[in-house]
């Protein structure tokens, strides 16, 4: 046996050992939804053991984003992802697929475009724009993709924000956002789904606020209409 394939074989030998341990994340069911409670990762300055893969980003000088319309557009919203369990062998047999519950996706896209307080931004989301603002952008925010799933001792998630910026004077500039998550998958748990599932999303609002940035500089985006 190579020892990547003894490798793989001792850590799903040890998945339910991993699982029972206090502290971590409790296996998934077929029935019990995901927290959808938002937590963004650490700042670049919080990774003393690590170089960020991206430098941080900061708006130059204060820019108010109102976001007074932010909706869950999914087609389908009880679940955000699969589950598949595969069998330890070479061409990785599926034994079972199920399907992974959701929560309220609305409250956690709304806690995650507020963490773009975080790049500079003063962040409303109930307030009405104000025309005395001498910075500011308003958007409306859709949530059109949220999916987690397994490959094998890895879970992926995908998440899709649409950005409805409304330009004064101008026509309406809708984009999109796609966020990419990535970490170990030790024991199937819930909370090591929510946590990917948080990184695609914290990506995706990273890649709205720097678009949301130039607006505040006046700069113009092209306009890119999103797919229905």
């Amino acid at each position: 046996m190579t020892s990547r394939r003894a490798w793989r074989a001792l850590v799903l030998c040890a998945l339910p050992v991993l699982g029972a341990m206090p502290g971590l994340s409790h296996a998934l069911t077929e029935t019990e939804p995901l927290s959808m409670v938002f937590e963004p990762a650490p700042e670049a300055a919080e990774r003393p053991n690590s170089a960020p893969a991206v430098q941080p980003l900061r708006v130059a000088s204060g820019c108010t984003l109102y976001l007074p319309k932010i909706d869950d557009a999914r087609l389908y919203k009880a679940s955000v992802g699969n589950l598949t369990v595969m069998m330890p062998t070479l061409h990785a047999t599926p034994v079972s697929v199920q399907s992974i519950q959701g929560g309220d996706a609305g409250a956690w896209t709304r806690d995650a475009l507020r963490s773009a307080s975080r790049y500079g931004f003063q962040v409303a989301t109930a307030a009405p724009p104000s025309p005395a603002a001498a910075r500011q952008v308003t958007a409306d925010v859709a949530l059109r993709l949220a999916h987690a799933w397994s490959t094998g001792l890895n879970l992926v998630s995908h998440v899709v924000l649409q950005t409805t910026y409304r330009l004064p004077g101008a026509e309406p500039v809708v984009r999109q956002y796609h966020g990419m998550g990535t970490r170990t998958n030790w024991a199937n748990g819930n909370g090591e789904y929510m946590s990917v599932l948080n990184l695609g999303i914290e990506e995706a609002v990273r890649g709205m606020a720097t678009d949301a940035a130039a607006v505040c500089d006046g700069k113009s985006l092209p306009a890119r209409v999103a797919a229905p």
